[in-house]
């Protein structure tokens, strides 16, 4: 056992000095490594618009909230949300819309309808400002008034790269600005109920969906509608996003393809991708769109459950530019949940844990320049068996 715990202590000692040495030979790279993803500050008139509402609300919080609700960029914060409302104690980091103000909120909103088109803003407000009165109908005094979060990442004061986080009830919006490039995904919307103030929330993602499926002939429909579990398959991050560099080519060949359908088929396609991916302003969703537009022949499109807008039904559309989901929750047609996401390796933006290294040692370990040193400090953890086989050598 001595000799044991004399093997770990050598091995971490080893470790120890060659990561100090490497730190101090190479410290004007590393510190460059950590900084070479933030984009510079954008002049772009819109780009700068948004900057300016967001600061705008960041000076109009004390600096108990504003260090409350801030976070570096690609945090783990950013991967922590679900679509559950919170219970009432339950604390989902940055601050909730009940420690705001009104006039904070009200500058919050603002925000929001910068970021999101007319009718993305719609449903958002919607959903956010009707979202008490459902929840005090399902369990009284268990949930927490105003179940919404917010969480900050960056500062658009400093740096191009910035964005934040909306999280609650049947709500996850994950925001990035990355220069001139702007991204809403992870997207979560939910509702329950689906019509509020005599608006159908998500009336267009159900109808336009409905449109295309009645357009198809026999055989494709026979591809289309398949079998199975209605439910979302790349849904809620919850605790943190499971779904995070998440395989998607277990999707590839299921359902109609896109090049399997007519010009006014792929147009009805189209349009129903265009229900999602322009809740983002117009400006943003357009290079959004086209990126889509370039992969519309290799879209698949899948159906489950019945076939009229009285029947519970499950669809997705899978692009390689965006994955898009449509539930009806519990078997009702009164409680909705949709995901959009980026398959392409996207969601987050680039500074997500799916981009690049991370930390000092996947630095050196991955960067061509330091290949020397792959025999000295290397990703391996020594297990008891590792130890024992090393001394029965």
């Amino acid at each position: 056992m001595l000799r044991k715990i004399l093997i770990i202590l050598t091995i971490m000692l080893t470790s120890s000095i060659i990561a100090l040495t490497l730190k101090t030979f190479d410290a004007q790279t590393v510190e460059a490594k950590k900084i070479e993803g933030i984009a510079e500050i954008s002049t772009k008139p819109s780009i700068v618009a948004l900057a300016t509402v967001m600061k705008s609300f960041r000076a109009s919080l004390s600096s108990e909230l504003l260090d409350a609700a801030s976070y570096p960029l690609g945090h783990k914060e950013s991967y922590s949300w679900t679509n559950l409302p919170p219970g009432r104690d339950e604390d989902r980091g940055g601050i909730r819309f009940g420690e705001m103000s009104i006039p904070q909120l009200t500058r919050f909103y603002e925000v929001l309808s910068v970021f999101l088109s007319s009718d993305g803003y719609t449903k958002v407000s919607l959903i956010t400002k009707d979202v008490e009165t459902d929840l005090s109908n399902i369990s009284p005094g268990f949930w927490a008034s105003n179940p919404y979060h917010i969480a900050l990442f960056g500062n658009p004061e400093m740096d191009g790269s910035w964005g934040f986080q909306l999280d609650g009830h049947h709500l996850a919006l994950n925001f990035l600005v990355h220069g001139d490039a702007v991204s809403v995904v992870p997207a979560l919307i939910g509702t329950r109920p689906t019509v509020i103030n005599n608006i159908e929330v998500l009336g267009d993602e159900s109808g336009t969906a409905f449109a295309l499926l009645n357009s198809l002939d026999v055989s494709q429909r026979k591809k289309t509608i398949q079998t199975g579990r209605r439910g979302l398959r790349v849904g809620a991050g919850r605790t943190t996003d499971p779904f995070l560099n998440y395989d998607y080519s277990g999707f590839v060949g299921v359902g109609l393809r896109g090049s399997e359908m007519n010009d006014i088929q792929k147009e009805k396609l189209r349009e129903l991708i265009q229900t999602y991916v322009y809740n983002l302003e117009a400006e943003f969703a357009d290079i959004w769109m086209s990126d889509i537009n370039v992969g519309l022949d290799n879209t698949y499109f899948v159906w489950i459950g019945g076939t009229t807008p009285n029947d519970p039904i499950y669809y997705r559309v899978f692009n390689p530019a965006v994955w898009i989901e449509f539930n009806n929750e519990g078997g009702g047609l009164d409680h909705i949940h949709t995901i959009t996401r980026s398959p392409n390796g996207n969601d987050y933006g680039i500074f997500a844990l799916n981009h690049g290294p991370k930390t000092l040692l996947e630095h050196y370990v991955l960067e061509d320049h330091h290949k020397m040193n792959d025999k000295l400090f290397d990703y391996s953890i020594f297990s008891l068996q590792d130890i024992e086989s090393m001394e029965t050598h």
